[in-house]
């Protein structure tokens, strides 16, 4: 620590009846290795024979002693703010303990973070000790949350009074404790402080907060009935731009606070979190069910499976829909399904003369639809009745996208169910999509205008893998949102994609051609790589064999030649990482290394003092 920042430190030890830990307490503050420091210990009108008071006057010499009438904790740090001269405020409860270096590191933190003159209120992690002393757990904090999202640092109860170091002039600026308050006397005027201070996370444990029987949150009947009180203040003093910042939706950010309390005493709290979410979720639904969504199902001949997912789609519980309805060109008798949805409003029935494939067909619907999101539906396959409600719903509160579902995959051969939690990949998922995407069409829902402004379509001409090339043009430059709940049901036998692995090799190569061929996707060679391994698993499977790579790259040499150049160059890049990683490891190690490190430290110190001077030049 350097001789510049050296601001003196004021201990508070407020103690009521504290004989049994006061003298630990105290013992640990005398111990600590800043120096620069004083202790006040505050005996809030202790009614134990004196006892209190003649563990505190052992100290004397070292600490300076105020007795008061008896008034809560509150009272007593009050009359310890008028009396300390410190600069900084360090809260030490009479049953906790600091370890030695609690101010000091705190100290070198603020300045090592050049942050002496910024308003600042530090906290940090601790550790829960049983009334022996004996280490019970470690509390750390969520310190990229908190970095985040400051608020949490109340909301979720993060800010221990014992870690604190705070400037006096927060007091000054901010108002004392509030002595009508018995039990949340500190929250509430945290609260207020944090208006004007940045509160800060030091990711360290630095003190122990013993747990025992006596305390005040343990026997107070005033904890409930205030900590419901704090608690609902905390939060409604966040705006509504900010809980959608926090959260990405107000209902998601109460929904995350009704989860936290749930755990606590504070029903009242939780309740009120509850009902402002069936609040929103009213309004919501006065929105959302104004919004039209256009369902896109393709399908050739199989009349009578087409009709069941037609139904599917017509139940939904979101009514405003419209179902584009394409005909690819069926060589079968459709006229028993045609005749079913003539009178059918919510239908857009679209009749083509030849078969395309797939791919063509969502387009054909992709260009005809109006609704504001789209939703694709197999013919084979089946939407859960609150399908497009509970997706559409998380959509519009995200402003997202694109977004995708789980879904339960249904064997048809012999009646195997299994959920696929799909549902679980959310975020940015290329280019990790390109050598492997488990998102199923069924579970898909897109904002269409996204699809026209970019001119995002299927290729015509692919009806197996034409999916997943899809899906890597969409997500190249967005996020995905992931819902994990089986919103679909998936049908699969002996034909489908999933065990047919004829269809499952024509479609990696498909995608395989897409990849290589597109200038933004073929720079990816791990991903390529990846995929080209997976072509080479499934056709072993299908044939029994162990390798396959030498009969594949002569009938697909220019193909693999590709493949080949991509593993090769992706296996290098992968290679040289590992050599500059052993190579710094080295360096860091070496004896030259060890010598020159106070050199190097003083050289920092020195580029440190030359950029603030050179700041103030400016």
């Amino acid at each position: 620590m350097s001789n510049k920042f050296n601001p003196k430190v004021s201990i508070i030890i407020p103690v009521y009846n504290g004989a049994n830990f006061l003298e630990e307490a105290i013992q640990s503050a005398i111990e600590q290795t800043y120096k620069n420091l004083e202790i006040l210990v505050v005996n809030d009108g202790s009614n134990d024979q004196g006892e209190t008071e003649r563990i505190a006057m052992k100290y004397i010499d070292k600490i300076k002693y105020y007795y008061k009438e008896n008034g809560g904790v509150a009272t007593a740090l009050n009359l310890a703010l008028e009396k300390m001269t410190g600069e900084y405020f360090s809260w030490l409860s009479h049953d906790d303990l600091y370890y030695k270096d609690k101010i000091e590191k705190q100290i070198n933190f603020i300045e090592a973070n050049n942050l002496e003159n910024e308003k600042v209120f530090l906290f940090g992690d601790y550790s829960i000790i049983d009334e022996k002393g004996n280490l019970i757990a470690e509390c750390k904090k969520n310190h990229k949350e908190i970095e985040k999202k400051e608020e949490y640092s109340l909301l979720r109860g993060h800010v221990n009074g014992i870690t604190v170091l705070i400037p006096k002039k927060a007091f000054e600026e901010c108002g004392k404790f509030d002595e009508s308050l018995k039990c949340t006397q500190d929250y509430d005027l945290w609260q207020k402080m944090m208006k004007e201070y940045k509160f800060i996370h030091q990711p360290e444990i630095l003190s122990k907060t013993r747990v025992h029987g006596k305390q005040d949150t343990v026997t107070s009947p005033k904890v409930v009935l205030e900590g419901n009180k704090l608690w609902i203040n905390l939060i409604e003093h966040v705006t509504d731009e900010r809980k959608i910042e926090l959260e990405g939706n107000i209902i998601k950010y109460y929904q995350e606070l009704s989860d936290f309390l749930e755990s606590t005493p504070y029903l009242e709290a939780k309740n009120h979190c509850d009902r402002q979410i069936e609040k929103e979720r009213k309004q919501l639904k006065e929105v959302i069910d104004k919004i039209k969504v256009s369902i896109i199902i393709p399908f050739y001949n199989r009349a009578e499976i087409t009709m069941k997912a037609i139904e599917s789609a017509l139940k939904q519980t979101h009514k405003n829909i419209e179902i584009i309805l394409v005909n690819d060109g069926s060589n079968s008798n459709v006229k028993n399904l045609e005749e079913k949805i003539k009178n059918i409003e919510k239908i857009k029935y679209i009749k083509l003369e030849e078969n395309h494939g797939t791919g063509y067909s969502r387009n054909i619907g992709i260009k005809n639809a109006i609704g504001e999101y789209i939703a694709f539906l197999d013919s084979d396959d089946l939407f859960v009745e609150a399908k497009i409600e509970k997706q559409l719903e998380q959509m519009y509160l995200n402003n997202a996208i694109f977004s995708h579902t789980s879904y339960l995959r249904k064997n048809r051969n012999n009646g195997d169910e299994e959920i696929i939690h799909t549902g679980c990949n959310a975020g940015k998922l290329f280019p990790n999509v390109i050598g492997s995407c488990a998102i199923a069409t069924p579970t898909v829902m897109i904002k269409r205008q996204y699809l026209i402004d970019n001119e995002l379509f299927y290729i015509n001409d692919l009806s197996l893998g034409e999916d997943i090339c899809f899906y890597i043009r969409v997500l190249e430059n967005i996020t995905a949102i992931g819902i994990d709940e089986p919103l679909s049901i998936v049908n699969v036998d002996t034909t489908s994609a999933a065990y047919n692995y004829e269809k499952q090799l024509k479609g990696l190569k498909n995608i395989m051609n897409f990849a290589l061929g597109s200038e933004k996707t073929n720079i990816y060679n791990l991903e390529l790589y990846r995929l080209f391994k997976e072509f080479i698993r499934v056709y072993n499977v299908q044939n029994g064999i162990e390798e396959i790579e030498v009969q594949y790259i002569r009938e697909n040499k220019n193909l693999c030649e590709q493949l080949k150049n991509q593993r090769e160059e992706c296996e290098m890049k992968q290679q040289t990482i590992l050599i500059l990683n052993n190579q710094i490891m080295k360096i860091n190690q070496s004896r030259s290394m060890r010598i020159t490190a106070p050199l190097r430290k003083i050289a920092a110190f020195a580029r440190k003092i030359l950029r603030k001077i050179k700041s103030r030049v400016r």
